[in-house]
């Protein structure tokens, strides 16, 4: 089993991507003046949407 993939394709790795956007979010927030805690929330979650959709997607024709 892959480690980083979790042997699904994806786990830990989309985990990590989705950390490191919810602090990009969360900055961006501060600077802003908005709130971080829900941008930090949207930014995580937003990954998580992302791999739902390709989890959903057709799967390509192997020639």
């Amino acid at each position: 089993m892959d480690p980083f993939t979790l042997g699904a394709g994806f786990g830990f790795g989309a985990l990590l991507v989705g950390i490191i956007f919810a602090v990009i979010c969360r900055t961006l927030a501060d600077e802003k003046g908005r709130s971080s805690g829900w941008w930090g929330l949207w930014g995580f979650l937003t990954t998580f949407i992302a791999l739902i959709v390709l989890v959903l997607l057709p799967q390509r024709a192997r020639t």
